[in-house]
């Protein structure tokens, strides 16, 4: 397991990693991700065993809202909703497996930007065990595992803050699927 700075020769050891179909650790607007391509099966089972966790459904990430219309199908209500809520932790259930947000974070956006695709971005911890603020923490929880990420983007203490919310999105309603950072308005 590589551990490096978001430095611009780490992001891009960091992008090719990914692009191999690799796994790694980055940070976001909420907390540490452990991510990788979304719709690799390769990455999204090397991700379950990681997380030590059987539910496929993901948050992913993307760089911009043109990704995630590229990649999935996006309503005009959800675009509302985007328009509002986006660059932030407000996430948009876009099919039965997936969630996508367009995080604040200029990293995670650069990440996804970089490989050309969306990320999975769930949390960087062991199922039922809480979410990183500190590449540190990461770095502990990982060391010394049988399945372990490629690589943490070490990029120190994060702004703790509640997880994304997010929403599904119907012709006539909006449902809550999770509270978290936003409030809907």
């Amino acid at each position: 397991m590589q551990v490096v700075k978001p430095t611009k020769a780490g992001i891009n050891q960091a992008v090719a990693v990914l692009k191999k179909g690799g796994v790694i650790i980055y940070p976001t607007d909420t907390a540490y991700a452990l991510g990788g391509i979304f719709n690799s099966k390769k990455v999204v089972g090397r991700i379950l065993k990681i997380k030590n966790r059987k539910d496929s459904k993901f948050t992913v990430i993307a760089a911009n809202p043109e990704q995630v219309k590229k990649n999935f199908s996006f309503n005009k209500n959800q675009q509302n909703l985007a328009k509002k809520y986006w660059p932030g932790p407000f996430s948009i259930v876009v099919s039965p497996r997936f969630a996508v947000r367009v995080p604040k974070n200029s990293i995670s956006q650069n990440l996804a930007k970089k490989v050309g695709q969306p990320l999975i971005a769930t949390s960087a911890n062991i199922s039922g065990k809480s979410a990183f603020y500190h590449s540190q923490s990461a770095i502990k929880e990982f060391i010394n595992k049988k399945n372990q990420p490629d690589l943490i983007l070490a990029a120190g203490l994060l702004a703790k803050r509640k997880t994304s919310t997010i929403v599904k999105v119907f012709p006539k309603k909006i449902e809550i699927i999770r509270n978290g950072s936003v409030k809907l308005s």
